[in-house]
């Protein structure tokens, strides 16, 4: 009779200890947590150090970083804003702690003054879009909040460095540090879909 009593009460914390030990869906891809890892590994030295050149030069290579990571596949996120309509449609998807993926089909919503000029040369084609046609298709069945499972290309799209690069260049300490704390980076979104649990 003690036993049957031990085999239930044993079993409530054996639960509750596995859910502690879940890891977070975005350390389940390794090139998903090198990249936030790699993130991190600027950002905090850089922050406690109060030094507004090193906080400057973490920025920078932030951005760099992103730009080494080119196409990625099955990443997990969680969709935190979709905006505009299927035809110009904004999405942003948390991809770890403080760090999003940004991706557009409406460059003005995107852009303003001297960057969008960049751009309005009839001379240059027209910029790609961020979300493909698979991704807005899959956008309409998502709801926010909802973890997903995402592909693409980092920075793919035209001049996204020049975005990313245009919130650090010239600005100040205040501005590099809160870049630093919730960075957002421009990508190519190919597909979306539920995440599922592994």
């Amino acid at each position: 009779m003690s036993v049957s009593r031990r085999v239930p009460l044993l079993g409530i914390p054996s639960v509750a200890l596995a859910g502690c030990f879940d890891r977070p869906c975005e350390e389940r891809n390794p090139a998903q947590k090198a990249f936030l890892d790699g993130l991190s590994s600027l950002a905090k030295p850089a922050l406690a150090s109060g030094n507004p050149l090193q906080i400057e030069e973490a920025a920078r290579r932030s951005v760099a970083l992103a730009d080494k990571v080119g196409a990625f596949s099955d990443w997990c996120g969680t969709l935190t804003a979709i905006e505009g309509t299927a035809d110009k449609a904004t999405v942003t998807v948390d991809i770890g702690r403080q760090v999003s993926l940004y991706a557009f089909n409406d460059w003005t919503l995107a852009f303003a003054g001297s960057v969008l000029d960049l751009f309005s040369s009839r001379s240059r084609p027209p910029p790609p879009p961020g979300l493909s046609d698979a991704a807005v298709a899959a956008l309409k069945t998502l709801g926010l909040g909802q973890r997903v499972s995402l592909s693409g290309r980092m920075g793919e799209i035209a001049g996204s460095g020049v975005f990313d690069l245009s919130r650090l260049f010239g600005k100040s300490e205040a501005e590099h540090r809160q870049f630093l704390k919730t960075p957002r980076f421009v990508a190519r979104i190919e597909a979306l879909a539920v995440e599922r649990k592994q």
